[in-house]
């Protein structure tokens, strides 16, 4: 089954360039999950079944995976896979919606900016943890709340070492483990999108640990539709 399920994601996504337009992003997240959703768990060990779950740009050769060990993803702060978030109402840039694609949401600028910054993870870690990453998400859900008219994609990433396709699948995870926590904390689904990029956009370019950590992140692009 394994074998297959790679053989047929590697036939579904030979033509795909390594680096991809926003908007092709968004449409291969949303392919993937909803084509591929029960071989990425069968795979990867993820029971959500959300369609926001992964993006693949390519398969790596089988020996370049390393599944994650739960001792080693960070299982000290809430179980976000013991939880299932509902998936969103809407999908971003399709015709009957009135959201724009993720090219038309931008990084939030001035006051937003200190409210919706990154939030960071350990080496192979999806789940937050931590005081401070913890009170960003109550704050950022008290917005959101508040401000309902707010849209958000939630981008997963992750450092430049290890296989392209283990990579998307844990930037995967944390843009969903944010996107969890933020509905768990009372957020609207349907405010909410989550899509990962892998190690495809670092902020830091160096290769050392201090540019590493900077990279495992979940940041946030907003779009803030008029009132109807």
């Amino acid at each position: 089954m394994k074998k297959y399920m790679i053989a047929l994601a590697a036939l579904c996504i030979s033509t795909t360039a390594c680096h991809r337009t926003g908007r092709e992003t968004w449409e291969d997240t949303k392919t993937c999950g909803r084509y591929m959703g029960k071989g990425m768990r069968c795979l990867f060990g993820q029971h959500d079944s959300s369609p926001d779950f992964a993006r693949l740009s390519r398969w790596s050769d089988e020996s370049e995976f390393i599944p994650m060990q739960k001792q080693d993803a960070g299982y000290t702060a809430l179980e976000v896979n013991e939880y299932t978030a509902p998936i969103s109402r809407e999908s971003p840039g399709d015709p009957d919606s009135a959201l724009p694609g993720i090219e038309g949401f931008r990084a939030p600028s001035g006051k937003l900016a200190a409210l919706f910054a990154s939030i960071h993870f350990d080496t192979d870690q999806y789940t937050v943890i931590g005081d401070e990453n913890l009170h960003a998400i109550r704050e950022i859900a008290h917005y959101l709340i508040s401000n309902p008219n707010t849209y958000v994609f939630v981008e997963g990433h992750a450092d430049e070492r290890g296989a392209a396709a283990y990579n998307l699948a844990l930037g995967s995870r944390r843009a969903n483990s944010v996107r969890t926590l933020l509905i768990q904390n009372g957020v609207n689904p349907d405010q909410l999108f989550a899509i990962s990029y892998g190690k495809e956009k670092p902020v830091s370019q160096g290769h050392d640990p201090s540019s590493w950590k900077q990279n495992r992140r979940a940041q946030f692009k907003l779009h803030q539709l008029e009132r109807r």
